[in-house]
Order: C-alpha cells, then sequence, then structure tokens
C-alpha cells in the first residue's frame, strides 16, 4: 500500500516533471544549436513588414498628395469663379455709373443748349424734348 501511495503521488509525478524538464531542454539545445536560423528568420520577417509599412506609406503620401492636388484645383477653381463674378459685377457697376454720368452730362448739356439758344435768339425756340431726342441719335 505504501509503495502504491508513493508511487501515485510521489514517483509518477516526480518522473512527469523530470521528462518534462527533460523535453524542454532538448528544445532549448535545439534552438540553441538553430539560433542563426531562427534570428535570419525573425530578420526576414522584420524587413517583410518593414517593406509592407513602406508601401503603405508610400500608398498614404501618394494618396495625400493627389488629395492635396484636387483641393488646390478646387480652391484654384472656386477663386477664379469668384473673381470673374465680381468682375462681372463691377462692369455693371461701372455702366450704371457711365450711364449716370451720360445722363448727367446729357442733363447739363441740354440746360447749356436752351441757355445758348435763349441768348443767341432771345427766346427758347426749341423744346427740351427736341434736343435730347437729338443728343440720344448722336451716341
Amino acid at each position: 500500500m505504501i509503495i502504491w501511495v508513493l508511487n501515485k503521488y510521489l514517483f509518477q509525478p516526480y518522473l512527469s516533471y523530470l521528462d518534462e524538464y527533460e523535453k524542454k531542454q532538448a528544445k532549448i539545445e535545439k534552438d540553441y544549436k538553430n539560433i542563426d536560423t531562427l534570428v535570419a528568420e525573425a530578420e526576414a520577417k522584420k524587413e517583410k513588414i518593414l517593406k509592407k509599412a513602406r508601401k503603405k506609406s508610400d500608398e498614404i503620401i501618394s494618396e495625400s498628395e493627389s488629395l492635396g492636388a484636387a483641393k488646390r484645383t478646387a480652391i484654384i477653381e472656386k477663386a477664379e469663379h469668384d473673381a470673374k463674378a465680381l468682375i462681372d459685377v463691377s462692369k455693371t457697376d461701372i455702366e450704371k455709373q457711365r450711364l449716370s454720368m451720360l445722363g448727367g452730362v446729357k442733363s447739363q448739356l441740354v440746360d447749356l443748349i436752351l441757355k445758348f439758344n435763349g441768348k443767341l435768339f432771345g427766346e427758347e425756340k426749341v423744346s427740351r424734348e427736341y434736343i435730347e431726342k437729338k443728343i440720344d441719335l448722336i451716341k
């Protein structure tokens, strides 16, 4: 009975521990002998990962450059559109001012002609509408 208890609780666990220890030692020795291979494999994995990372970073850079170019083009197009709109508005304002000034000059010219006519002939023989129509024909 004692032998059975010793075998079950002492010898068997100790023998399985020794087997495990021996397996670990064998693996350590094998790994030690193959350390150069393991290092080479690790280097190869490292290079592969670095290559992937470089490729991905190049793709990201390329994508960001194309997005930047698209944004730049969009901004330039918007600026050109805004500039054209501003030019059109400015042309319209200038034309309005020109017409306003021309109307003022026309009014002063009609007044001047009427005064000149009054001084020259002693009376205004021509009507304001007649002079305005004749001035409009000169344009």
